[in-house]
């Protein structure tokens, strides 16, 4: 780790911070975040115009962050939330190796107004050798080192570490302190026993991407090739799914028939054809234990102009949702398996079991999802996809007061340290950025939510539940147009939508006032437990003239959501930041409640 230089005779020159400057926006730590480069450049180069003191909020938010001339930051906590992530990116950077030494940038806490100073690398220096006798060397396969090195080293490391560890605390510590409970319930007794291998531990289906042969004339063979590559690496974008190269090795093939225990199998692969009215593109997958079809596709006359013609990324894009969305034809698949089999694999039954709780909304598998998930994450700590999962499944004890325990801390907390797990363990999964934009949401922290959804969308654009989501979200933030837009490009990906989906489609409709949609999309609501889904029905009950209808399903709502008929206002902000979106709901409940039809 850098150390900061005490030297006050060896001042930094401005071309030496510009550079620097130029060195973080290139750097993984600043490369996906455009608005953190516009925020550390506006204060670096106001500080080097000796204009420290234009260093205010409102400058930054209207100069640097695109506000209008009419912001205001006490409505608007923009600048403190980039401020934020700026503190944390710099950490990053100036702790990894390209920000190792040269010019250290920071931002301190409570000042918006940059401070430059130089940067050093440690230089260690050896310990002079004991006088005593060489000791007996311990050897390591074919290396020996003396014992006492080994002490030494083991001593170093664990000082460099507890070192490391400390700046990194500091930095989580000041920009969110966390309870000191953990995720799981509170009070749970910890496991003596030792923790599961964790190569045992989730067993994800594998997709071999095969063969894509060709046949006609050269187009073809570049056609396969390029739609090979195209589907290997969208299918990849999907946390439960492991993606190889190429077909399986023999002894795979015979260990997935001989042994249900062990992870499925699966081949994808294609033929491309030149025909006279354009290509035709067949898409198979096929379950290595039995050799069963069980997907195929045909595309005819399908376009290819160079790279990635129209006709190839509609293929990639459906082939992509059908197999690898959490309701798609793997997933199906394995949950049968899962079911069927007493060998089933614990954890992953456990995000199966997730899925189901989003179509059904029972209480009672809120619950054994929860315990479940929160066992899983305990006992192998890098399951990103269970504390992504545990994200979701938490927020609803905040949304609905659902199955909330004695002695935790608050879900809205709990919900945020699960998420920023998962982050820390798999930093580029789209999956990931979706439970960071859901926790991010319900803390009222919207401006995050929405830069994590853009994420989220960016990192796989082929889940159609990922795009769902955040047009969820956009509706909910009053930006209706380009969330309906999402969810339905979603909805046609998707055969069998989750209610929540169906929901928010029925939204988007009843807020551009398209009845019919409105209508048709409340009807696919068929749970009897899912609060929206009750609002919903209950609306077009009473737009459809049948009062007494939409009374009996919103006299439904409160009996088993008290704190809905208590104030539903209050509940559907929770949900539905907007004012528009929320007003217009609580006009139309109360004129069901009074028995009016419109």
């Amino acid at each position: 780790m850098p150390v900061l230089s005490a030297q006050a005779d060896d001042p930094v020159g401005d071309g030496e911070i510009r550079l620097a400057l130029e060195r973080m926006a290139a750097s993984e730590a600043f490369r996906g975040s455009p608005q953190l480069i516009a925020f550390l450049r506006y204060v670096v180069e106001a500080t080097l115009r000796g204009q420290a003191d234009r260093i205010k909020g409102y400058t930054i938010a209207t100069e640097a962050l695109g506000r209008t001339v009419d912001f205001d930051p006490q409505a608007d906590p923009i600048v403190r939330v980039e401020a934020t992530r700026l503190r944390r990116a710099l950490n990053r950077y100036h702790a990894s190796a390209s920000g190792a030494d040269g010019v250290r940038i920071d931002l301190p806490l409570g000042s918006y107004v940059p401070v430059f100073r130089r940067a050093v690398a440690n230089v260690v220096l050896p310990l002079p050798p004991p006088a005593s006798l060489p000791p007996t060397p311990h050897r390591l396969g074919r290396f020996a080192l003396p014992a006492v090195s080994w002490r030494r080293a083991a001593a170093g490391i664990a000082l460099i570490l507890l070192g490391a560890g400390s700046y990194a605390g500091l930095d989580f510590w000041f920009d969110f302190t966390p309870s000191t409970q953990p995720i799981g319930p509170a009070g749970a007794a910890q496991s003596s026993a030792a923790p599961e291998p964790l190569r045992t531990l989730i067993a994800f289906p594998a997709v071999f991407v095969g063969t894509f042969q060709a046949s006609g004339d050269a187009n073809a063979q570049v056609a396969a090739d390029s739609l090979r590559a195209k589907l290997r690496d969208a299918l990849a974008r999907f946390d439960e799914l492991n993606v190889m190269s190429g077909p399986p090795p023999a002894d795979d093939r015979t260990r997935s028939a001989a042994n249900s225990a062990t992870a499925s199998q699966y081949t994808l692969t294609a033929s491309v054809e030149t025909g006279s009215a354009g290509l035709s593109v067949t898409v198979r997958l096929t379950d290595i234990a039995d050799s069963q079809i069980v997907f195929a596709r045909t595309f005819e006359r399908t376009r290819y102009g160079g790279d990635a013609g129209p006709g190839e990324e509609t293929i990639v894009r459906e082939v992509a949702a059908a197999l690898a969305q959490p309701y798609g034809i793997i997933q199906s698949l394995e949950r049968t398996r899962q079911i069927a089999s007493p060998a089933s694999n614990p954890h992953y039954r456990c995000l199966l079991d997730a899925y189901d709780y989003w179509r059904s909304f029972d209480p009672a598998l809120h619950a054994h999802v929860r315990d479940c998930l929160e066992r899983a994450t305990e006992a192998d700590p890098s399951f990103a996809p269970g504390f992504s999962m545990l994200t979701q499944i938490i927020l609803q004890e905040d949304r609905r007061a659902l199955n909330l325990r004695p002695g935790d801390a608050p879900p809205l907390e709990r919900a945020l340290r699960a998420a920023r797990r998962a982050c820390e363990i798999k930093p580029g999964s789209a999956q990931v950025h979706q439970a960071l934009m859901d926790a991010y949401f319900s803390r009222g922290e919207y401006a995050l939510a929405l830069e994590a959804g853009e994420r989220a969308a960016m990192l796989n654009p082929y889940s159609p539940n990922i795009l769902a989501l955040y047009g969820a979200r956009l509706i909910s933030l009053g930006e209706q147009e380009k969330g309906a837009r999402l969810i339905k490009e979603a909805a046609e990906l998707i055969v069998v939508r989750p209610a929540w989906m169906d929901f928010y489609l029925f939204l988007a409709a009843y807020l551009a006032d398209d009845r019919a949609g409105a209508a048709t999309y409340s009807a696919q609501i068929t749970t009897e437990k899912f609060l929206l889904g009750l609002v919903a029905q209950a609306i077009v009950a009473a737009q459809r003239g049948n009062p007494d209808t939409a009374r009996q399903l919103i006299g439904r709502v409160g009996a088993f959501y008290p704190a809905f008929a208590e104030d539903p206002q209050r509940e559907l902000k929770k949900m539905f930041p907007s004012d528009a979106v929320t007003g217009r709901l609580v006009h139309d409940l109360a004129q069901v409640r009074a028995g009016a039809t419109n």
